[in-house]
């Protein structure tokens, strides 16, 4: 059981929003579409919705199409729930009736709508009007409504987009629990990898309406395909070299660069990859250094490449000493330059 993206192919006009997408997500799983803004994550989304009439490729959930050239399943008959950006909850209703809309027409309207009030910890918000809520409770009754049908796969466009930063980290975790429980199959976007690392259990790469990688995050972190997989991790950076006869050769380092072709490559360093100390010949210079907790974050100049890394560090270092760099290898994963 479900939710399938068949070779999803979209335009609009010149642009090409997606690109012959295939993409399957299972009943209880959550799959973060991930990449920068208009490589036609939210497309898909629309696509699968009905709010974006399916040009190419086939829409399927629990092995009935749900949209396909030849024929569409209307929207509002899609046993499919979407959460948009902002929400869009009905100023002019209260929060029992917002999510009462979500079940309108059904024979257990009322007992559908109180089962999620109180799933949901609504019970004191529930005539309240969505103008008097904060952006995480807003959320939480637009995750109601949304659910209150019992879909077989619910749609996230950017849910935390509106949310202080602050508070993201525990929605995280409670929107990952909720939607755990309910047994759906859940397509999520986003453009933030923490976020598409704490909520995702495979994330799938997008880039230019293309899937370009499709993983745990486990592999991605172990073994990266892709320069998109290699740098979503936190903390990583990248350090520009040239390749040949198997290594790339950069301002840091020489690394295995096995199977690569010759030319321009990229060094992808993950977080806590490199070390500096004091070097009267050292060839880096330290810019600056600031205290971050537990440690200190030294910024190291590149000069052959006008780039600064980050470096953590156990104590302060002066402005303007110079350096040299060690590199645990292996924390470095090389790509020929796109």
């Amino acid at each position: 059981m479900s939710l399938v993206f068949r070779g999803i192919s979209h335009r609009f006009g010149d642009v090409v929003a997606a690109d012959g997408v295939d993409l399957e997500i299972a009943r209880g799983e959550i799959t973060c579409l991930f990449g920068p803004s208009g490589c036609g994550k939210t497309t898909l989304l629309r696509i699968a919705a009905g709010l974006e009439p399916i040009q190419a490729g086939t829409i399927i959930l629990d092995g009935k199409t749900l949209a396909s050239p030849e024929n569409e399943v209307a929207p509002e008959h899609r046993p499919i729930g979407m959460v948009f950006q902002d929400y869009v909850l009905f100023p002019h209703m209260t929060v029992e009736k917002n999510i009462a809309f979500g079940v309108k027409g059904m024979k257990n309207a009322k007992a559908a709508t109180q089962a999620q009030i109180e799933a949901f910890d609504l019970g004191k918000l529930a005539r309240r009007y969505p103008h008097e809520l904060s952006g995480g409770q807003q959320q939480r009754v637009a995750l109601a409504r949304a659910l209150a049908r019992e879909p077989g796969a619910l749609l996230l466009d950017e849910p935390f987009a509106s949310i202080d930063s602050v508070l993201r980290r525990q929605l995280r975790e409670e929107l990952r629990r909720v939607l755990i429980e309910r047994n759906v199959a859940v397509a999520l976007v986003t453009h933030d990898p923490e976020e598409a690392l704490a909520l995702g259990d495979t994330i799938a790469l997008m880039r230019a309406g293309r899937i370009v990688e499709t993983r745990s995050p486990e592999a991605l972190f172990h073994e990266p395909q892709t320069l998109d997989s290699a740098q979503i991790f936190p903390g990583s950076q990248t350090v520009q070299g040239i390749i040949k006869n198997g290594e790339l050769n950069t301002p840091i380092g020489v690394f295995d660069a096995t199977g690569l072709c010759d030319g321009p490559g990229v060094a992808v360093v993950r977080a806590g990859a490199l070390s500096v100390h004091a070097d009267d010949q050292g060839d880096h210079v330290v810019a600056e250094y600031r205290f971050v907790g537990p440690d200190w974050i030294a910024y190291v100049d590149i000069p052959s490449q006008r780039q600064r890394l980050r470096v953590s560090v156990a104590s302060a270092l002066s402005d303007g000493v110079r350096v040299s760099i060690s590199c645990n290898q292996g924390r470095v994963f090389c790509f020929e330059k796109q």
